[in-house]
C-alpha cells in the first residue's frame, strides 16, 4: 500500500525524482570523473616509463653517459649477470604532427626476458643485419599511420644531435595496446651513432636476485649508481601526488555539495507526501514498517543514481584525462600515455562512497518523518517551527564548534594535508550551518527597512517575498546551503589562484632580472645543448655588458624525488633575484662562497626538514659527499625542490658545461645592438635563441595558467550540482502552493506578480547566499594559500584578498539563483489554484 502511494506521488510528480537523481548523479560524477582521471593519470605514467624499464629490476646508470667499457668489463668478469646495455633519448617526428617519441637502442641478441617488443614486429622480413646496417628503425602500426610513413619509407626525427634521418623497416602490431604508440625502436649501434653517443650508453638494465645485488654494488667503480627500478618508478610517480590530491579534495567537495543536495530532494519528496504517510500511520502502519520502506526506497534511488552517476564520471574522466596529462607535461616535462584506467576496486569504491553517502545524507529526514506523532506530520507549521529551531541550535553551538575544529587543524603543523583539508571541510560546514541563520537575518533587516515606507505601500509584493523566505526555511535552507559552498569554494580558490598568480609573477619578475637569455633553440623538452666556450668568451668581450653568468645544470636524486641542481658565477647584479627565508642576505651570501656550499629551494628545504647551517648529501661524479646549506631562498619552480651552487664548487664535482648566458647591461638601451651583435657574429654557426626577460615572463604566466584550467572545469560542476538544488527547491515549493495560489489571485495578484514573488525570492536567496560565502571564501582561501599549498607543495604564499572575487561571487550566486527560478515562477504564475475555475 504504501509502495503504490509512492509510486502515485512520484507518476504525478515524475521531475522530483528526476531532479533527485541528478543530484545524486551529479556529485557522484564529479567524484568519480576526479578519482578515475587521477588513477589514469598515474598509470598512464607508469606505463609509459614501464616501456623502457621493461622486466629489469635494476638499472646501473650516472649522472649523464655510461661509458661502454663498462658494459664490456662486465660482460667478461661477470658474465653470469643477465644485462642488456640501452640507448635511450627523446625523439620528435618532423611533421605537422611533431609527436614527441621514446627512442630505444638496444642489443637484439640481449633483449630475450627484458622487453617484448621485438617479438611483436610484422611487415616486411627484417633480420637483425637489417637494423645493423643502416639507421633503421621500428614503431606501432597506429601510430606510423599517423605520422603518414609506410614500410621502407624514410622518416625524419628531430633528436639531441640535430636532425636524423631513419628508415621505417618494421612495425609494431599495437592493436588494443596503445602503450607502444609512443616507442621508436632500433639497433643500438646504430642509436649511438645518430645520437652521438659513440662509446657511451644511457644506461644498463639488471635482472637480478637477491644475491646478485650485493656483488653488483661491490664491482661498480665510482661514479655510477645501481637503481631498483620500482624504486625508480615510484620516484617519478611522486611527482605529481600533491597535484592528484589536490584535485581529488575538489571532487570530494563536489560530491558534499551533491549530498546536500539530496538532503534537500529526500527532505521535500518526504515532506509532500507526510500526509500519505500521516493517514497510513493512522490505519496502522508501525514505525519500524514506515522506516523499513524509506530505507527500501532510498536504497534504490541512491543505487540508480550512483550507477548513473558513474557512467556520467567515466565520460567526464575522457575530457578531463586530456587537461590532467596537459598540466603534468607543462609542470613536469613528461609525455604520459592518454590510457584510460576503469579499476574495479576503485569503482567499487566509488559506488559504496555514494550509495553510503545518500544513505547518510537522506537519514537525518527519514528519522524525523519515522518518529514524529501522525497528527504533526500533516501541520506545515510546525516543520517550518522544527526548522528554525534547529538552524539556532546549530547557529548557536554548532557553528562556533566546527569553527574551532578548522583553526586547530590548519594551525597545526602535525594533522598533515589531511587534517588541512579536514578542517577546510569543517569550515565549509559551518559557513553552511549558518546559511538559514543569515536568510532569516537578512530577511528581517530588509523588512524593517521597507516596512512603512511608500515603496512597500505601493509594491506590498516585495514584504511577501521576503517574508517568504522565513515561511520557507525548511525547503529553501538546505539548497542555499549547497549554493553557499558552491560559491565559496569559487571564491577560495579563486583567492588562492590569485594570491598564486601574484606571488608567481613577482617571482618571475625578481628572478628573470637579466636584460638578456641566451642558449641554443631547443628542439626537444629537457634538452639542452651546451654553449661552446670561444661562444661564451667573445660574448663576455662584447661592449656594453655589465655581467654574464653562464648557467649549467645537472639533475640528481634527492630525498626519493628527482631534483634539479644550477650553478652560475652569481655575479653582484644577479644577487636580487633570490629572496631568502632568512632576512640576513650578506651573511647567507657570504656562507655560500665558502667551499662545498649551497642554496636550497624552500619546497626541499621543508621536504626534507632542512635549514641554514645543515648539510645536505649529493651525489657527485665520483660518489656521494656532503654540501653545506647556506640558506633557504623562495622558488615556485618545482615542488620538488631546487639547489643552486656557484660555478667554480660544481666544476669540481660535475662536467656539465654552460648551457645558457644571463647578460646583463650597462645600458638596456642598447639590448637591440647587442641583440644584432650577437646574431652577425654566431647567428650562422649556432641556432640561437635570444630571449628578453619580458617574453620569457609572459609565456611563464600562460604555462600557469593552463595548469588551473582542470579547477576551473571542478569550480563550474560544483556550480551546477547547487544549480539543480536550487531548481528542486523552487519547484517543491511551487507544487506546495497550489492554495496560496486561490488566495493571491482572489486579493488581486496577478500573473507578473506571482513570478516576481517567485524570482524575487530566489533573488534574494542567491544574495543571501553570495554574502555568506565571501566571508566563507575568503578564510578557505587563507586556508588553501597559507596552510594547504604549504604542506602539499612546499612553498608558502602570501595571501592577497582580491575584490574582483566578492562581486563574482555575488554575480554568480544571484545569477544561479535567478536562472534556477524562471522556470519554476513561469509554472507559479500559471499554475491553476485549488478550485478548479482558476
Amino acid at each position: 500500500m504504501i509502495f503504490r502511494a509512492s509510486l502515485r506521488h512520484f507518476r504525478h510528480h515524475p521531475w522530483q525524482l528526476l531532479l533527485l537523481l541528478l543530484g545524486i548523479s551529479l556529485g557522484v560524477a564529479v567524484v568519480a570523473a576526479i578519482e578515475i582521471t587521477t588513477d589514469s593519470a598515474r598509470h598512464s605514467f607508469r606505463e609509459a616509463q614501464l616501456q623502457i624499464y621493461g622486466r629489469a629490476t635494476h638499472r646501473i646508470q650516472a649522472q649523464q653517459r655510461i661509458p661502454e667499457s663498462l658494459y664490456v668489463s662486465q660482460r667478461r668478469e661477470q658474465s653470469h649477470w643477465q644485462s642488456a646495455p640501452v640507448i635511450s633519448s627523446v625523439v620528435k617526428t618532423s611533421g605537422d604532427e611533431h609527436l614527441l617519441m621514446q627512442l630505444i637502442g638496444v642489443d637484439p641478441l640481449r633483449e630475450q626476458g627484458f622487453r617484448n617488443q621485438l617479438g611483436r614486429i610484422s611487415g616486411s622480413d627484417i633480420g637483425f643485419s637489417d637494423l645493423q646496417t643502416s639507421p633503421a628503425v621500428v614503431m606501432a602500426r597506429a601510430t606510423a599511420a599517423e605520422v603518414g610513413v609506410g614500410l621502407n619509407e624514410q622518416l625524419t626525427l628531430i633528436t639531441a644531435n640535430g636532425t636524423q634521418t631513419v628508415t621505417l623497416v618494421g612495425l609494431l602490431e599495437d592493436a588494443g595496446d596503445p602503450r607502444l604508440q609512443q616507442l621508436l625502436l632500433m639497433d643500438i649501434g646504430q642509436a649511438q651513432r645518430m645520437l652521438g653517443m659513440e662509446g657511451y650508453l644511457s644506461h644498463i638494465d639488471l635482472i637480478l636476485d637477491a644475491d646478485e645485488v650485493a656483488a653488483v654494488k661491490a664491482w661498480l667503480p665510482g661514479g655510477v649508481q645501481l637503481e631498483v627500478t620500482e624504486a625508480a618508478l615510484s620516484e617519478r610517480a611522486q611527482l605529481a601526488s600533491a597535484l592528484y590530491f589536490n584535485l581529488q579534495a575538489l571532487g570530494l567537495l563536489a560530491l558534499v555539495v551533491g549530498l546536500f543536495l539530496v538532503f534537500s530532494s529526500v527532505s521535500f519528496s518526504l515532506s509532500q507526501r507526510r500526509p500519505i504517510f500521516a493517514q497510513l500511520r493512522t490505519l496502522g502502519l508501525t514505525v519500524n514498517e514506515l522506516y523499513r520502506y524509506l530505507a527500501m526506497e532510498l536504497l534504490l534511488i541512491a543505487t540508480v543514481g550512483t550507477l548513473a552517476g558513474l557512467l556520467l564520471g567515466i565520460v567526464l574522466a575522457q575530457l578531463l584525462l586530456s587537461l590532467m596529462l596537459n598540466t603534468l607535461s607543462d609542470l613536469y616535462v613528461t609525455s604520459p600515455l592518454s590510457l584510460l584506467l576503469l579499476n574495479p576496486l576503485s569503482l567499487g569504491k566509488l559506488v559504496l562512497m555514494g550509495i553510503g553517502g545518500c544513505m547518510l545524507a537522506a537519514w537525518k529526514p527519514c528519522q524525523q518523518l519515522a518518529h514524529v506523532p501522525p497528527a504533526s506530520l500533516q501541520q506545515r507549521y510546525l516543520q517550518e517551527q522544527t526548522a528554525l529551531q534547529q538552524s539556532r541550535q546549530l547557529g548557536r553551538y554548532g557553528v562556533p564548534a566546527l569553527v574551532f575544529i578548522a583553526l586547530v587543524l590548519m594551525l597545526w603543523q602535525g594533522s598533515g594535508l589531511w587534517g588541512a583539508f579536514a578542517g577546510i571541510a569543517a569550515l565549509l560546514l559551518a559557513g553552511a550551518w549558518l546559511m538559514p541563520a543569515a536568510l532569516t537575518g537578512l530577511s528581517h533587516l530588509l523588512e524593517r527597512q521597507l516596512a512603512g515606507t511608500q515603496l512597500a505601500l505601493r509594491k506590498p509584493v516585495l514584504l511577501m517575498l521576503i517574508r517568504d523566505n522565513r515561511r520557507n526555511l525548511s525547503r529553501t535552507g538546505i539548497a542555499a546551503m549547497a549554493l553557499m559552498i558552491a560559491i565559496s569554494a569559487t571564491v577560495g580558490i579563486g583567492g588562492m589562484v590569485s594570491s598564486f598568480r601574484d606571488a608567481v609573477q613577482l617571482w618571475l619578475t625578481e628572478r628573470l632580472n637579466a636584460d638578456l637569455y641566451v642558449s641554443q633553440s631547443r628542439v626537444l623538452p629537457g634538452v639542452r645543448k651546451a654553449l661552446p666556450s670561444e661562444f661564451i668568451t667573445d660574448v663576455a668581450s662584447l661592449e656594453g655588458i655589465e655581467a654574464v653568468a653562464t648557467l649549467r645544470r645537472v639533475q640528481l636524486s634527492v630525498g626519493g624525488r628527482p631534483v634539479n641542481l644550477y650553478a652560475s658565477e652569481l655575479p653582484q647584479p644577479m644577487r636580487p633575484a633570490y629572496q631568502f627565508v632568512a632576512s640576513d642576505r650578506n651573511a647567507i651570501w657570504q656562507r655560500l662562497a665558502e667551499p662545498d656550499s649551497v642554496l636550497i629551494s624552500e619546497p626541499l628545504a621543508n621536504r626534507m626538514g632542512l635549514r641554514a647551517g645543515d648539510q645536505l648529501a649529493l651525489t657527485t661524479n665520483i660518489g656521494e659527499r656532503d654540501f653545506d646549506v647556506a640558506g633557504v631562498y623562495y622558488d615556485y619552480g618545482s615542488d620538488s625542490g631546487r639547489i643552486l651552487m656557484p660555478a667554480t664548487t660544481f666544476i669540481r664535482h660535475w662536467s656539465e658545461s654552460p648551457y645558457g648566458l644571463a647578460l646583463y647591461l650597462a645600458d638596456s638601451g642598447r639590448l637591440d645592438d647587442i641583440e644584432q651583435a650577437i646574431r652577425e657574429r654566431w647567428g650562422g654557426a649556432l641556432d640561437l635563441r635570444l630571449q628578453r626577460s619580458s617574453l620569457l615572463l609572459q609565456r611563464s604566466v600562460e604555462v600557469f595558467n593552463r595548469t588551473f584550467v582542470i579547477t576551473d572545469v571542478l569550480r563550474l560542476l560544483a556550480l551546477v550540482v547547487a544549480f539543480v538544488g536550487i531548481l528542486s527547491s523552487l519547484l517543491a515549493i511551487q507544487l506546495e502552493r497550489q492554495e496560496e495560489v486561490s488566495l493571491l489571485k482572489a486579493v488581486g495578484l496577478n500573473r507578473l506578480e506571482l513570478v516576481s514573488l517567485l524570482l524575487g525570492q530566489s533573488l534574494l536567496l542567491g544574495l543571501g547566499a553570495g554574502l555568506l560565502a565571501i566571508p566563507v571564501g575568503e578564510l578557505l582561501a587563507w586556508g588553501l594559500t597559507h596552510v594547504v599549498q604549504l604542506r602539499a607543495f612546499g612553498w608558502s604564499i602570501p595571501y592577497q584578498p582580491d575584490l574582483a572575487n566578492w562581486l563574482t561571487a555575488l554575480l554568480l550566486s544571484v545569477s544561479a539563483a535567478g536562472l534556477a527560478s524562471l522556470y519554476p515562477a513561469w509554472r507559479f504564475a500559471h499554475q491553476r489554484g485549488i478550485r478548479r475555475w482558476e
